[in-house]
């Protein structure tokens, strides 16, 4: 009965394990998801309300919620503080510490920092331009996010199991 107990355990430890590393393809392409959407609603900000920036990046990190939030609300933060800090060096704070608290890949975060080196610094026009881009950018980085997903997070899962009952069968 306590081989049979202790072999369940490692079978769900390992199971929960892979289902876990699977969940963080997931969340992957559902964060680039949400920072679309946050780019979307600080474009209509800044171009149909005239929003400054501090308060548009403030009401973004509202609405969006969730870890897509941090970046916009640590520099909107920054901004706010007026520290000396630029848009693009408040930005850059706040997806650094995005990437403190969920790690992004390189070209995920390369994205965000050259987004925020155009932020605050230019005509209306070419900050809504800026985050076209890097909203299209973000749309790619999601595609490969979900092709990624697709691939791996079902097979992390199977692996998890699989491992768990191979290390069942070898200790018995």
């Amino acid at each position: 009965m306590l081989r049979l107990l202790g072999a369940c355990c490692i079978i769900a430890g390992c199971g929960i394990l892979g289902f876990s590393k699977g969940e963080q393809f997931r969340q992957r392409a559902e964060m680039l998801r949400c920072l679309q959407n946050g780019l979307n609603m600080l474009e209509a900000d800044i171009s149909y309300g005239s929003t400054p920036l501090p308060l548009a990046l403030a009401r973004v990190a509202e609405k969006v919620g969730g870890i897509t939030q941090v970046p916009f609300a640590q520099a909107a933060r920054l901004l706010k503080e007026n520290n000396g800090l630029t848009a693009a060096e408040a930005w850059e704070e706040g997806v650094n510490k995005l990437d403190a608290e969920f790690t992004l890949t390189t070209e995920e975060k390369s994205i965000l920092i050259l987004f925020g080196q155009g932020l605050g610094c230019s005509a209306r026009e070419e900050q809504i331009k800026n985050i076209t881009l890097a909203r299209e950018q973000l749309r790619m980085a999601e595609l490969a996010a979900e092709e990624a997903r697709n691939k791996n997070q079902r097979m992390w899962q199977v692996m998890g199991l699989c491992t768990g009952g191979a290390i069942v069968l070898m200790l018995i």
